[in-house]
């Protein structure tokens, strides 16, 4: 017989596996909790991370600090680990632009950049930053690759990064658009145009309140705000604005901020670190407060249920407004990276055999509104420095024709690095014969006669090299003002002695093959034989006195 505590018990059980909805009920308020707890550790944790970034951001802005953090073990593991993870959420986007921000802030110091040249994952990271991101990121990750390559030490690490070079190329042609799709919106616009003033004809009358000022496609204030947005970057790489392209000022002032000043040294040659100059919190308002918001100054981080959303959303919108400015800086720096890096021996023949990389920088050079025109030149002229690839380049039709347009050029600076190029183009001896022609004999001789020194100085260079090959004399003799240039600098007082000494060097060359031309022709057997020259005149039918 059962008794009755345990059939009570059977009956519960009984009862209890009758009823799964009891035990669910039960058990559902638990998991709920656990993932309500769950949540908020999270978003505490988001929150101490938030935090945390903007503490570090704070801290490596400034001068003194940057030097110790960049010395801490780990820093620069959680850093690289923070900008690598995908922006999937404002979370992530906000993290990755205070690590990418934070990680350029620390290599600004010369003494900083081989340790974070160093990191086995800093290259590879910047250059996933660049090619995910379209923001203040992106920007921020060009920056710190041209910082980083102002240093010798590190341009040759640099061209061994993968995707690094052909990343950068493709992002400085973003925009810009090529010649052939540009000629025929040209003609969609003038027969566009066309249409217009037929229209226009038919129908003279003004509406009230339009003038001529006003009529058309486009506004005199619509143009000017289009040129004005092309002469903002245009001429960062050149004189006009007061800033040259160097290894410290231009490369960091214009690419990184172009409301910071660097006035530090570099080149690893002694020259002063002007970096102590810098005053305590200046990034947090030149660049963090003027762009995202993160130098408020409140280090406690105040509002913290609504800041970090606003600050979040404020950043998501800021790369949207901001895109073009971004991006134009983003191309900025990525050219600057490439111009320090082709200056290093063994990128020279890594950078020219890229196809991709050299068809974007041959396309760049020739477009004369783009900033990064003159140094798309001097990128050029690096590669050439390196003799294997002289060939490759004299073959190539459209690096030649853009070096004869830009020896053209109305910027001295431009003319320089085109005639320097053609220069070490001429020294290839397989390609002296091709680039002998009119045009390119005439832009020499042109550049010869100018008062430029080191364009006078590489326009003859370049003739000399033309003049040792025979297959070039006949080109060289054919052209009119070739011969007279190099008479008129081997015999003017004004002519530099080294510009004299190579100018008549390629007189007597000249003349040693014409020479030699007119010894080894046939003379007839009843011709009696005389060394050449014979120094007589010659006549028909002279009298003899």
């Amino acid at each position: 017989m059962v008794s009755p505590k345990k059939a009570g018990r059977g009956v519960d059980a009984v009862d209890s596996l009758a009823s799964p909805r009891s035990t669910r009920s039960a058990t559902s308020a638990p998991r709920e909790s656990a993932r309500e707890s769950a949540r908020e550790r999270m978003a505490r944790s988001k929150d101490r991370i938030a935090t945390a970034n903007e503490k570090l951001l704070k801290k490596s802005s400034v001068t003194p600090n940057k030097s110790k953090l960049c010395r801490t073990t780990g820093m620069l593991d959680v850093l690289v680990k923070a900008s690598w993870d995908d922006a999937v959420d404002s979370d992530a986007l906000d993290a990755r632009t205070r690590a990418v921000t934070t990680l350029l802030y620390l290599s600004e110091p010369k003494d900083n950049r081989l340790i974070v040249a160093k990191h086995p994952q800093v290259f590879e990271v910047l250059v996933k930053v660049i090619e995910e991101d379209t923001g203040e990121a992106r920007w921020r990750a060009t920056s710190a690759l041209a910082t980083l390559a102002k240093t010798p030490g590190n341009r040759g690490g640099m061209g061994r990064v993968p995707n690094l070079t052909t990343v950068l190329g493709d992002l400085m042609v973003i925009g810009q658009e090529r010649k052939e799709d540009a000629k025929d919106d040209k003609e969609k616009e003038e027969d566009g145009k066309g249409n217009a003033e037929s229209r226009e004809d038919d129908n003279s009358t003004f509406l009230p309140g339009e003038d001529s000022m006003t009529r058309g496609t486009k506004s005199f204030d619509t143009l000017d705000d289009e040129r004005m947005l092309t002469h903002t970057y245009t001429g960062t790489f050149t004189d006009g604005t007061g800033t040259t392209f160097t290894e410290d000022d231009l490369t960091y002032q214009s690419a990184y901020d172009s409301d910071h000043t660097d006035d530090e040294g570099d080149d690893e040659e002694g020259a002063s670190d002007g970096e102590e100059d810098d005053e305590e919190g200046s990034h947090d308002g030149s660049h963090g407060g003027s762009h995202m918001g993160y130098g408020s100054g409140d280090d406690d981080g105040s509002v913290r249920e609504e800041g970090v959303e606003m600050q979040i959303s404020s950043l998501k919108k800021l790369n949207i407004e901001n895109a073009s400015d971004f991006l134009a800086k983003s191309q900025l720096s990525a050219c600057a990276t490439l111009t320090h890096m082709s200056k290093h021996c063994a990128n020279a023949p890594v950078l020219c055999c890229n196809e991709a990389l050299l068809a974007n920088i041959i396309f760049l050079a020739g477009v004369f509104e783009s900033p990064l025109h003159t140094r798309c030149l001097e990128m050029l002229c690096n590669f050439t420095r390196f003799p294997s690839n002289n060939a490759l380049l004299a073959g190539t039709p459209k690096a030649v024709d853009t070096l004869l347009l830009c020896g053209r050029s109305k910027i001295p600076e431009d003319r320089m690095w085109s005639v320097r190029t053609i220069q070490n183009l001429c020294s290839d001896a397989s390609s002296k014969v091709g680039l002998a022609t009119g045009p390119m004999l005439s832009l020499l001789s042109t550049a010869a006669m100018r008062k430029d020194y080191e364009e006078q100085h590489a326009a003859v260079g370049a003739l000399m090299n033309l003049s040792t090959e025979p297959g070039s004399i006949v080109p060289l003799t054919n052209t009119k003002t070739v011969v007279a240039t190099l008479v008129h600098l081997a015999h003017s007082p004004n002519t530099p002695s080294a510009v004299r000494k190579i100018a008549c060097d390629s007189l007597a060359t000249i003349g040693l093959w014409l020479q030699t031309l007119a010894s080894a022709g046939t003379v007839p057997e009843e011709i009696p034989f005389s060394p050449l020259p014979t120094h007589s005149a010659t006549g028909w039918l002279r009298w003899d006195n």
